[in-house]
């Protein structure tokens, strides 16, 4: 063997030659592991050529070429549950639960199903015409049998539809039928985040620059690090006048867990069914408010999506008490002097009107975006471009005054 000419000009593998040289490897061994080296080498080139070519952004396709902007893989590795609560009360209950299964659950052309996510639909009251759009890809499950309550059960792979007889003790206790029902299967074990919805929010929402890979679910699964295992759209803070005050309290129409809160709160009582709404034990009382209350009381954080406060902010902090003057923001106007956004919270509570006009305007661009309608339609209005380029566009408005509220004190 000769010696390493370290000097030469063409040293595409230095780190290879420097290794053999050091172990003095025979000739015909160093040439099979140069030989073997080499093709490993240029298959990967090759996978990243091939990856490169398939990137949209490098092979010249548009996003609509390759399903749209809201078609995104995303990179979601631990198992998710989505429990989703329905009562047919008005339109707008119809209306929240159509859009989530176009644009949350991937009952759409344009936007995909979360991955690594399991959804369950409880129905209370025995009507849901929004289930239509979902049932001819469910049968029905003879498992019914270990739940004497529903009346009707359809499943598939990950999906679960379950009707109950009658709408008693509000969204938890539809919830607790979700959890029954993973629980009489052997199922509940198998989730680390789970997610809690009712019809009276609609959504998700959220911006078109969240990065590929990006799914709804994140918005909240992804601030469930640390001490914190109980996230919500939006928080409360209750004052001591309140019979579940005081103290910051997650509001329940949109939050999710994970696997140990999850335990705290199944422990502590929180899905009971409860007949009463407004009792000190009541389904607020005790339902609601006792969600923050088993968390904090079992020596972990809570948190919320809302911007007024920072991420890391720590709840159990009496100093933070008294935040928003101790006002629920989910209302009109009651959010430091506006209403809450669409793209803020994720999901809004459409069912009190909050987030108005926004929430109108960008419910029609998704579910527009969901059916592939062209959004970009539209015909030249001069009025309205004059307006555009005048001074008077450019004034002072009164936008802010739609949310001056009127109080007694």
């Amino acid at each position: 063997m000769g010696t390493i000419n370290h000097s030469a000009p063409h040293r595409r593998l230095p780190y290879l030659e420097r290794v053999h040289g050091h172990l003095n490897v025979p000739g015909a061994v160093r040439s099979l592991l140069g030989k073997t080296w080499f093709w490993l080498i240029i298959a990967l080139l090759c996978f990243g050529v091939l990856v490169k070519l398939n990137d949209p952004a490098v092979s010249g396709e548009s996003a609509a070429e390759v399903g749209g902007r809201r078609r995104l893989t995303a990179a979601v590795s631990e198992p998710i549950l989505v429990s989703y609560s329905f009562f047919e009360k008005d339109a707008i209950q119809r209306d929240n639960m159509k859009y989530f299964i176009a644009t949350g659950f991937g009952g759409s052309k344009a936007f995909d199903a979360p991955r690594n996510t399991d959804f369950v639909f409880v129905v209370s009251g025995g009507i849901c015409t929004p289930c239509n759009a979902i049932l001819p890809g469910l049968k029905a499950d003879w498992r019914i049998k270990y739940m004497p309550e529903l009346t009707h059960v359809y499943t598939s792979d990950g999906i679960f539809l379950l009707y109950r007889r009658e709408n008693e003790g509000m969204d938890f206790a539809a919830h607790n039928v979700t959890l029954q029902w993973m629980g009489v299967n052997n199922w509940y074990r198998k989730y680390k985040y789970f997610i809690f919805l009712n019809s009276s929010v609609r959504g998700p929402f959220y911006p078109s620059y969240m990065p590929p890979g990006w799914q709804w679910t994140q918005a909240f699964t992804d601030r469930l690090v640390g001490d914190i295992k109980l996230v919500g759209s939006s928080l409360v803070c209750l004052p001591e006048v309140d019979a579940g005050g005081p103290g910051p309290k997650v509001e329940s129409w949109a939050f999710a867990v994970d696997k140990t809160a999850m335990d705290l709160l199944i422990g502590s009582g929180v899905f009971y069914t409860r007949e009463c709404k407004l009792c000190d034990d009541g389904v607020v009382v005790m339902g609601e408010y006792g969600l923050s209350k088993a968390v904090m009381e079992g020596g972990y954080n809570i948190a919320t999506l809302m911007s007024m406060y920072p991420i890391g902010l720590d709840w159990k902090d009496q100093r933070h008490w008294h935040c928003n003057n101790n006002a629920h923001p989910s209302r009109h106007g009651t959010y430091d002097g506006i209403s809450m956004h669409p793209f803020e919270t994720v999901f809004i509570k459409a069912s009190w009107h909050v987030g108005e006009p926004h929430l109108s305007t960008y419910t029609k661009w998704f579910m527009s975006q969901a059916t592939l309608e062209d959004t970009t339609a539209g015909t030249f209005k001069e009025s309205l471009y004059r307006y555009a380029i005048s001074p008077q566009a450019q004034e002072p408005n009164t936008a802010s005054e739609c949310f001056n509220i009127k109080t007694t004190a």
